[in-house]
């Protein structure tokens, strides 16, 4: 526990170290949620008011980032440091790093959805959710799937360019075909069909339904089947390739 400790703090000292991570995990969500509920917060979407559709939007955004910048980018940036083969020659295992690095991941991800929640309820006067415990499990079901995603990219990029020129390339189709940021139904037909294959339209879906309380029925169950494919392709995957050190 010890050790696990030791890195997580680490971990967390690097993360705030470095401008991507706190750039695409606290700062851009942030100020996308406010300029958009300036814009859209007197407008509905499929029954549910701007809130209650992009405060999981929002949050989706940040597990998004939090996993491909905060992680999946960061392990290739240290592993390129040479900071995990230094590592080695001390009492930390891999599993200590492991866990530390899928904590520090959680840390981010809670802190960004506290962030969002206090601009929605003190800046907009807006209510929260009356299900809390469906939205923190849809919170934590969605951002272990996506951690394992974020270590593919760790898996099949060797440099910090080429990560990085993979979570840019993936954020622009995660946010805006995905229901985060816009509505489905305002995209072009052939757009709407494209959004199947974006893995976080399922998160959103997911979130959604934990924040209104209809996690726990029928109407979920495809996404959330969905999502555990994704969780389960991607850990085989990650495990097959992942390495710590070049």
């Amino acid at each position: 526990m010890q050790s696990i400790y030791v890195h997580t703090k680490m971990e967390l000292t690097l993360f705030f170290r470095e401008v991507l991570p706190v750039l695409f995990t606290f700062i851009v969500p942030a100020v996308s949620f406010i300029v958009f509920a300036l814009m859209y917060q007197e407008n509905t979407y499929e029954g549910l008011d701007y809130f209650q559709a992009y405060i999981p939007g929002m949050i989706a955004i940040i597990i998004f980032t939090t996993a491909f910048f905060s992680m999946g980018l960061q392990v290739v940036i240290d592993r390129e440091k040479g900071v995990y083969k230094r590592l080695k020659g001390t009492p930390l295992n891999q599993n200590a790093i492991f866990t530390a690095t899928i904590l520090k991941g959680f840390f981010a991800i809670y802190v960004g959805a506290i962030e969002i929640l206090l601009i929605s309820k003190l800046g907009f006067g807006s209510s929260l959710t009356s299900s809390p415990f469906q939205f923190f499990l849809a919170l934590t079901f969605c951002s272990i799937t996506f951690f394992a995603l974020g270590f593919i990219v760790s898996s099949l990029a060797n440099k910090m360019q080429t990560a990085l020129g993979i979570a840019l390339i993936t954020m622009y189709p995660m946010m805006f075909l995905s229901g985060a940021t816009l509505p489905v139904e305002a995209l072009p037909e052939m757009l709407q069909k494209v959004t199947l294959f974006i893995p976080l339209t399922y998160v959103v879906n997911v979130l959604r339904d934990g924040w209104n309380g209809t996690l726990f029925t029928s109407g979920a169950l495809v996404d959330m089947s969905i999502l555990a494919g994704i969780l389960v392709i991607s850990t085989v995957i990650g495990t097959r390739f992942f390495r710590w050190t070049d």
